[in-house]
């Protein structure tokens, strides 16, 4: 497979619009748009922090199946909902959203070596990949805006039910790899446990799990019981011998504006 020029790519995506509400927004930040833990997680910068507009994006894994409407729609909850707290004086507040996707990145992190991960760390890492890869495609965007944080909605625990992606040796991970090319990736709810916080931020008629897209590997970590068992130790392995030089060498590649072999890096991290 040869390499891909992202950052030429990524020049194709923004309209003439989302340019224009661009060059006009002060003190931009990058809102990552999913279920309603990521637009909570909006809501809670505005109220927290020193963010006057967040661009919304949308990242297509290539696992996900569902209507792709439902996320745009979200996005105008969150308008409504931010006018509804008052805490957007401006439509501009939420810019027109963009879409991001590349495939051979996902295939690179998740799907070309998964044999090589499994019988190295013990367990099968897609989940972990995925949401790095989500995190991870955005950081050139952030760049070409003049953006240096990304909103996300992880949390280390939801009322209880743990998510191996969302671990806090997971977030730790994520934050350190954006922080490599000096992105900060925020977590407003990474501490929060009970959903009654979520629900004051958007409101109780959003059930958990509703309201976004599916994917096909959900769940692939979890027991015959249901029950998620792991072993923290070979997680950190996991992110430290690999998926974080593997995205730390990306990010520099895509930093110099160079042209990516995705697989080439990721073999020569695999091989030492």
């Amino acid at each position: 497979m040869g390499g891909t020029r992202f950052l030429e790519n990524l020049k194709g995506t923004m309209s003439p619009q989302l340019k224009r509400e661009v060059s006009k927004a002060n003190n931009l930040a990058i809102g990552e748009i999913a279920g309603r833990d990521s637009i909570a997680a909006i809501i809670k910068v505005f109220e927290e922090e020193d963010i006057d507009a967040v661009l919304p994006t949308i990242v297509h894994t290539g696992t996900e199946y569902g209507d792709c409407k439902i996320l745009e729609n979200n996005i105008k909850y969150l308008q409504k909902r931010l006018q509804d707290l008052g805490l957007s004086g401006r439509k501009e507040s939420i810019l027109s959203s963009i879409t991001l996707k590349e495939p051979a990145l996902w295939h690179a992190l998740n799907g070309r070596f998964l044999s090589v991960l499994f019988k190295r760390f013990g367990f099968c890492p897609s989940c972990l990949g995925c949401h790095l890869y989500m995190h991870l495609i955005r950081a050139p965007l952030a760049w070409r805006i003049g953006a240096d944080k990304i909103i996300s909605g992880e949390r280390k625990s939801h009322a209880g039910n743990v998510k191996i992606n969302q671990l806090l040796v997971a977030l730790d991970a994520y934050k350190e790899v954006l922080n490599y090319v000096g992105v900060e990736l925020l977590f407003p709810l990474r501490e929060v446990v009970s959903n009654d916080e979520i629900e004051s931020l958007i409101g109780s008629d959003w059930e958990q799990g509703e309201r976004q897209l599916k994917c096909v590997l959900s769940g692939n970590y979890r027991a015959l019981n249901g029950k998620v068992e792991y072993d923290e130790d070979a997680l950190k392995k996991y992110f430290d011998e690999f998926a974080i030089p593997a995205s730390k060498e990306i990010l520099k590649l895509w930093k110099e504006d160079k042209e990516v072999d995705y697989i080439k890096v990721v073999k020569g991290i695999l091989e030492g």
